[in-house]
C-alpha cells in the first residue's frame, strides 16, 4: 500500500495544476520508485484497486516448470542407465564377464522406480503448464520458461556433441562394436529427442504445441514401456525380488555361522585365513544355539528369515558338519563358487582342517 506521505503530496501537487508526468518525474527524481508512483496515484484518484494481472513468471509457474524439468532429466538419466544395463545383459563384455551376468539387480529397480515417478509427473505438469499457456498466452513467453528450456537444449546439445566425439574416437581407435555402438544410439536418440521437443516448443504455436505434445508424450510413453516391460522381464515381479531377498538372507546367515564355528573350533579366534600350520583345538558346536553362545566376532542368525525354521545342521565326522537351507532360486555366479546352489534344499559341507577355502 502506498504510504500516505506519497498519496498527500500527489494530492497537494495536483491541486497545484501539476499534470501527471511532472509530478511522476518529481518522484522519481526524489528516489521513489515507478511502481510506488503508480500505486499511490491509483490509490488518490480510483475508487477500486488496480486488478492483479495472471501470474507471470510468478512462484506458481516457477514452480511447475521447475518440477516439470527435473522429471524430464530423472526420466532421460534413468532411462539412458536403464537401457545401458540392458546393452550389458544382452551383449557381455569379454573383459568384465562378472559384472555383465551379475545377478544383482538393485540397479535396474532404482532406475525402474524413478521412470514410474518421474514419467506421470512430467506428463502432469506439462499438461497443467499446457493448460495455462492455453489460458493466457502470455505465458509461453515467460522468462522462467524459456531460461529452462534453453537450459535443456544446453544439456542436450552438450550430450549430442560429446556422444558424436566418443563415437569418432572410438572409430579411430579401431575399437567400435554393436555393445558401444548401440549406447551411442541411446544417448544420441534421448539427447536428440529432447532437443527437438523443446527447440520446437520455443516456436510454436498453442495448437501446434498441443498436437506436438501429444506426440512426444505417445513417443514417451512407448519407450517407457519397451523400458520398464523389458525391465520386469530380467527382474521379475515384486514377489520374485522378495525371495530373492530371502535367499540373499539365508546365504549371509549361513556364511556368518560357518565362520563363528571356525572360529569356535580354533579356540583363539583368529582367522582360518591367517593361520597357515594351527589345527582345530575345539570340538565342533553340538548345535546352533551353542554357536550362538559361544560366538566370538557375531551372533548368528540361525533361524530362516522366511519360514521362521532353524536352519539344518548336522555333525558328521569329527571335523566335518553341515548346514542346510530351502532356497527359492538357483544360485549360479562365477564367483564365489562354493556358495552356488540349486533352487529348493541345499546343504553346505565344511572340514575345519581345510583352511583359505569358504
Amino acid at each position: 500500500m502506498p504510504t500516505k506521505e506519497l498519496t498527500s503530496f500527489i494530492e497537494h501537487a495536483r491541486k497545484k495544476g501539476m499534470d501527471h508526468s511532472t509530478i511522476r518525474m518529481l518522484l522519481l527524481s526524489a528516489g521513489w520508485k515507478e511502481k510506488e508512483i503508480a500505486q499511490a496515484v491509483s490509490a488518490q484518484g480510483l475508487d477500486m484497486s488496480v486488478p492483479t494481472p495472471p501470474d507471470v513468471a510468478g512462484a506458481r509457474e516457477a514452480f511447475l516448470h521447475l518440477l516439470s524439468f527435473a522429471g524430464l532429466y530423472t526420466l532421460v538419466v534413468s532411462l539412458a542407465v536403464l537401457f545401458f544395463q540392458y546393452i550389458n545383459r544382452a551383449l557381455p563384455d569379454a573383459a568384465y564377464p562378472m559384472y555383465s551376468q551379475s545377478a544383482d539387480f538393485s540397479g535396474i529397480r532404482m532406475s525402474m522406480a524413478a521412470i514410474i515417478v518421474s514419467f506421470p509427473l512430467l506428463l502432469w505438469m506439462t499438461s497443467l503448464i499446457h493448460k495455462e499457456i492455453t489460458q493466457h498466452p502470455e505465458k509461453a513467453w515467460s522468462g522462467i520458461r524459456r531460461w529452462l528450456t534453453y537450459l535443456t537444449l544446453f544439456v542436450a546439445s552438450t550430450a549430442m556433441m560429446i556422444d558424436v566425439i566418443t563415437l569418432i574416437f572410438s572409430l579411430l581407435e579401431g575399437e567400435l562394436s554393436l555393445r558401444f555402438l548401440l549406447k551411442v544410439a541411446v544417448v544420441f536418440l534421448l539427447a536428440g529427442g529432447t532437443f527437438l521437443y523443446y527447440f520446437s516448443s520455443l516456436k510454436s504455436s498453442v495448437s501446434e504445441m498441443k498436437k506436438r505434445n501429444r506426440i512426444f508424450g505417445s513417443v514417451t510413453a512407448i519407450t517407457v514401456l519397451v523400458a520398464s516391460v523389458w525391465g520386469i522381464f530380467i527382474v521379475g515381479s515384486p514377489e520374485t525380488g522378495r525371495k530373492q531377498k530371502f535367499d540373499d538372507l539365508r546365504l549371509q546367515h549361513l556364511r556368518t555361522i560357518s565362520s563363528e564355528i571356525y572360529s569356535i573350533v580354533y579356540d583363539d579366534g583368529t582367522p582360518r585365513s591367517y593361520t597357515e600350520s594351527a589345527e582345530p583345538v575345539e570340538p565342533i558346536p553340538n548345535n546352533l544355539q551353542v554357536v550362538m553362545d559361544q560366538a566370538l566376532y557375531t551372533r548368528p542368525e540361525i533361524i530362516d528369515p522366511e519360514t521362521g525354521e532353524v536352519y539344518d545342521y548336522s555333525i558328521s565326522g569329527e571335523y566335518v558338519f553341515e548346514l542346510c537351507a530351502n532356497f527359492a532360486f538357483e544360485r549360479d555366479e562365477r564367483y564365489d563358487i562354493f556358495w552356488n546352489h540349486p533352487a529348493g534344499y541345499n546343504c553346505f559341507e565344511f572340514d575345519t582342517r581345510e583352511r583359505n577355502r569358504y
